[in-house]
């Protein structure tokens, strides 16, 4: 059984009135980004291939009282990614100052038993989408000073059994991310890399799986979605942040540091 941490909250504010656009924001870890930005009187636009977004969008702007809206897109579709950016900085002056690349997804296998179609359909989700926005975004990112905050995961750094394609997607943002800083000095950089994460489709799993995933993290207990998105707007922010172009943030509750 899961026990949730007492949720903090600050406040940043460099970061209200902000433009902050959030790709896979539907549910789950996305939702909780946007909200948490939102709590920061950050103006939105959610996008997801699931049209349950528009629901999303329209109870995150009557709860925070943010302008918020919302996309319906595949990040895998390079032409429709720039459609997005392209309505988003037209509906807020030419602007946008955050970029989160959180869409993802899992097709897990063994190496030799994967099929091409799921190893393609993860990597172009998780590290091809990821370029997609990285590349119609930055011109405007540049320009305002921003952030770009890539979802990456732990899977990234220590590796998985049965996820080569989901390591290698969130190894390659890490890698990815690192690049873009070095290209883009002035804007900043942050790959985050959640661990075992309470949500929907963790929930799913068999108890005998959740016992072994909480048992190698230091704290004992998944994490929480909110815990991803206030890791991900404190990244945003200039506050802590002005020296820092690029930085890999682990939040995993310990996962990481083995035993």
């Amino acid at each position: 059984m899961n026990t949730e941490a007492p949720r903090p909250s600050a406040v940043f504010p460099d970061l209200e009135g902000k433009i902050v656009l959030i790709t896979g924001a539907g549910r789950g870890i996305g939702r909780a980004i946007a909200e948490e930005f939102a709590k920061q009187k950050c103006h939105l636009m959610l996008v997801d291939l699931d049209p349950r977004v528009e629901e999303t969008a329209a109870e995150i702007a009557a709860a925070y009282g943010t302008k918020t809206d919302f996309r319906v897109a595949s990040v895998t579709d390079s032409a429709r990614v720039k459609e997005v950016v392209d309505e988003t900085v037209e509906a807020y002056d030419k602007q946008l100052h955050v970029l989160v690349n959180n869409a993802g997804i899992t097709r897990d296998g063994v190496a030799m038993r994967m099929s091409d179609e799921d190893w393609n359909a993860v990597i172009s989700t998780n590290l091809t989408g990821t370029h997609n926005f990285c590349k119609a975004s930055i011109r405007y990112l540049r320009k305002a000073k921003g952030a770009i905050v890539n979802i990456s995961s732990i899977s990234g750094l220590v590796g998985n059994i049965g996820q080569t394609n989901y390591c290698a997607a969130k190894g390659g943002v890490i890698a990815y991310t690192k690049a873009l800083a070095a290209e883009y000095p002035g804007v900043r950089c942050t790959a985050i890399c959640p661990g075992f994460i309470n949500t929907d489709m963790t929930s799913r799993l068999p108890s005998d799986v959740w016992k072994y995933a909480t048992a190698k993290t230091k704290l004992k207990r998944a994490g929480e979605p909110w815990e991803i998105g206030q890791a991900v707007v404190r990244s945003a922010a200039e506050y802590g942040n002005t020296y820092t172009p690029c930085a890999i943030v682990t939040v995993a509750g310990g996962m990481e540091l083995g035993g």
